[in-house]
């Protein structure tokens, strides 16, 4: 990894960069590392540039969604485990996400509280230097009253997240229990992402061709007993003031 960070194009990069594009940057943090999630998402340099301006305006045009993507702010989400980053990763040697929604209670966790959560847990894993994810998606338990609290503004974070405002790539997007609904929300993606999208219905095995079983959860067929990556989320907690330092410059 370290001689593929080497070889990024990082000067190329930065001449592209206006006085504008610099003052996006939040002060205290280590700017060529910031700089450097863009590259590892986009190595070409004016691509990097046209994610880092969708990024920064994204994030402009909603700073009061941002303003709540902080691990001490949600915690309380976190602590629930509905969405968590899984130990180890899937056969490409990719990053696991996994939704289960079975433990998701809408009257106590909103869909807009697991996009916070999602949100965050994108940005941790493009700051340890991973470009891609994939990510489980059980939609068993997923009812009208989740349904109900989908939003226009839900709706257009999601799209934006899932194609190609945010540094990372969504390597795979697997399903299971699909239901009629999830079906006509990932049919509006792009012909790139529906061809990562695979629907096991309620077949684990299906899964564990793709992510091993020492990667999934026992409950998923697999022979992880930990719900959560927990180096991942203690590394996560102790980066507080970064995100806090997001935050902060967003809102002058």
């Amino acid at each position: 990894m370290e001689g593929k960070e080497q070889s990024l194009p990082l000067e190329e990069f930065r001449k592209l960069l206006s006085p504008s594009d610099l003052e996006n940057i939040p002060s205290g943090i280590n700017e060529n590392e910031y700089l450097l999630r863009f590259l590892r998402f986009k190595e070409n340099p004016k691509r990097a540039y046209e994610t880092f301006v969708k990024y920064h305006k994204f994030q402009h045009s909603d700073k009061e969604f941002f303003s709540k993507v902080r691990p001490s702010v949600l915690k309380y989400v976190l602590d629930a485990k509905i969405f968590t980053k899984q130990p180890g990763n899937d056969a490409d040697g990719w990053p696991v996400l996994l939704l289960r929604s079975k433990r998701w209670n809408p009257s106590e966790v909103s869909v807009t509280d697991i996009m916070y959560v999602s949100t965050l847990l994108l940005e941790e894993i493009s700051r340890r230097r991973s470009s891609g994810v994939s990510i489980v998606i059980d939609w068993d338990g997923f009812g009208f009253a989740h349904y109900r609290q989908i939003t226009y503004r839900n709706l257009v974070r999601g799209f934006a997240i899932l194609q190609g405002t945010f540094p990372i790539s969504f390597k795979a997007i697997h399903q299971l229990n699909p239901s009629m609904v999830s079906k006509i929300f990932f049919s509006l993606l792009s012909a790139k992402l529906k061809k990562r999208i695979h629907l096991h219905g309620t077949d684990l095995e299906s899964l564990a061709a793709h992510i091993p079983k020492s990667s999934l959860p026992v409950e998923y067929g697999g022979f992880s007993e930990e719900d959560e990556d927990k180096e991942f989320m203690d590394t996560l907690y102790k980066n507080e003031e970064y995100y806090y330092k997001l935050i902060e410059h967003r809102e002058k």
